[in-house]
């Protein structure tokens, strides 16, 4: 029972924070790109929803991520 309940509260955690932060900060973004490379591999993990992966994705980087959520349905 008590598992059940920490997952409820994972997930939900998880959807306010997706609700909350929807797209990455411009100026957030803008300094993680400054550090990219193109042709190097990137990885992000606890990349949740891909509010920055995206990004770096449609910039044409080679880019990866991982996230707990996407493993219990939430992407």
């Amino acid at each position: 029972m008590e598992q059940i309940r920490q997952n409820y509260y994972g997930n939900l955690c998880t959807e306010m924070y997706e609700i909350l932060h929807r797209e990455a900060p411009a100026d957030e973004l803008d300094f993680y790109l400054s550090y990219a490379e193109k042709g190097k591999k990137i990885l992000e993990p606890l990349c949740g929803s891909g509010r920055f992966l995206v990004p770096f994705l449609e910039r044409g980087f080679t880019i990866s991520g991982i996230d707990l959520t996407v493993f219990s349905g939430h992407l």
